[in-house]
């Protein structure tokens, strides 16, 4: 985590060079907020974003470079007024940010799931157990079938 020097400029625009990239800032006060254009090594990133303080300036599927989070006290509104007192720009790298990163789910497959395991018991008779297809009581008598979501018992 490194902290970007801003001054209580309303616009402002300067260069940093981070983790071996250029990054080129335009920051804009228009109609009570604060507009954010970001530019890495020559290209566009962000043109006009506002800046929302706590969130992540580039969407996190653009941040292989890094990203950037403007930090307030109490969660307030970016101010210019504030920049460089209770209010910084801090620059998160990659290996940061993929250190926080949540891992993304496994992918669930039909082998994930086993139909018979989580099962509640009232739908088994009790003392009755899976054969293949059929079900049969503990002792090997009494054998049923569900068919086409119905239950009926065979009595041998």
């Amino acid at each position: 985590m490194q902290i970007i020097p801003v001054t209580a400029n309303p616009n402002q625009s300067f260069s940093v060079v981070l983790d071996n990239n250029q990054w080129d800032f335009k920051i804009q006060y228009a109609n009570q907020n604060i507009a954010v254009s970001l530019t890495l090594n020559g290209t566009v990133d962000i043109e006009a974003l506002r800046a929302v303080a706590g969130m992540r300036i580039i969407p996190s599927e653009y941040e292989e470079a890094g990203n950037f989070v403007f930090v307030t006290t109490n969660q307030q509104i970016t101010d210019y007024t504030q920049f460089g007192t209770q209010q910084q720009l801090v620059y998160l790298s990659a290996a940061e940010l993929a250190a926080i990163r949540v891992p993304p789910p496994s992918l669930l497959t039909p082998a994930y799931f086993d139909p018979l395991a989580a099962l509640p018991l009232r739908l088994f008779p009790q003392g009755y157990q899976a054969a293949g297809s059929l079900y049969v009581d503990e002792i090997g008598e009494h054998p049923y079938v569900t068919e086409s979501g119905s239950s009926f018992y065979i009595t041998g």
